[in-house]
């Protein structure tokens, strides 16, 4: 029997996972070792609509572009469920779409409808969470394919918040819980906590190693170095584009 995705994560010390949102980026992480590629909904509005809102990105917009990009993969591959793209039956759709689309594992967030790509998002119920966590599940056709819940308010409703969500959760059988926009002393006393399903944390190059993580999740750091990259060629481009009409 093959082991499911987090089970394999957890085998492994710590792993990352890299976000793309582009074929160029794609085609370069899937020639690495990486466990599994995370099709970002935020790095992947900014390629197709050039704009930072991951809630300006219907939701057929995305799955074709992850049909294209499971093309590409050579390792599971991680769909962006976003809030579920409407009510709890949108989510129910919209989960089944994304996997016929080739995504392996989904991530499911906590935010209201639509989502925002924001330092402190606003985050939905518990309730209304757990009935498009249950319809996302329904709507999943591949008992292989893992339902992941990325919980972004815990600067809102704090860690107890956290805690009441991931055990909600946990007994509707989510396969592991994803922390977003923590601080430091949040991630230690969730970890200090024994949590019901495995962790993975968002990360980036000054998140400092810490024991009891199942896997980090990157937030498209790679991403970010190739449009720096670009700045500065560009840069460089126009600076000898005057130099020359100087002569």
């Amino acid at each position: 029997m093959t082991a499911s995705l987090i089970h394999k994560l957890a085998s492994m010390d710590q792993p990352i996972i890299p976000a793309a949102g582009d074929g160029q980026t794609m085609t370069l992480l899937s020639q690495s070792t990486f466990p599994a590629l995370f099709l970002d909904g935020t790095l992947t509005t900014q390629t197709l609509l050039d704009e930072n809102n991951q809630g300006l990105l219907t939701l057929s917009e995305y799955a074709k572009f992850c049909r294209d990009m499971a093309l590409k993969k050579t390792t599971p591959l991680i769909g962006d469920l976003q809030s579920g793209f409407g009510s709890p039956l949108n989510t129910y759709y919209a989960a089944q779409e994304l996997e016929r689309s080739g995504a392996d594992t989904i991530i499911l967030n906590d935010q209201t409808y639509p989502s925002h790509s924001l330092n402190r998002p606003t985050t939905t119920t518990p309730a209304d969470l757990l009935g498009k966590t249950k319809a996302a599940q329904d709507g999943l056709e591949n008992d292989a394919t893992e339902l992941w819940i990325k919980l972004e308010g815990i600067w809102d409703y704090g860690t107890e918040g956290f805690q009441q969500r991931l055990h909600y959760l946990a007994n509707i059988g989510a396969d592991a819980i994803i922390i977003d926009h923590y601080t430091d002393d949040q991630l230690n006393a969730i970890i200090a906590s024994t949590p019901e399903l495995p962790i993975i944390a968002t990360w980036t190059p000054n998140t400092p190693h810490k024991s009891g993580i199942t896997a980090w999740l990157d937030t498209g750091y790679l991403a970010r170095q190739a449009q720096q990259a670009r700045q500065q060629a560009l840069t460089e481009l126009k600076k000898g584009a005057i130099e020359y009409a100087e002569k």
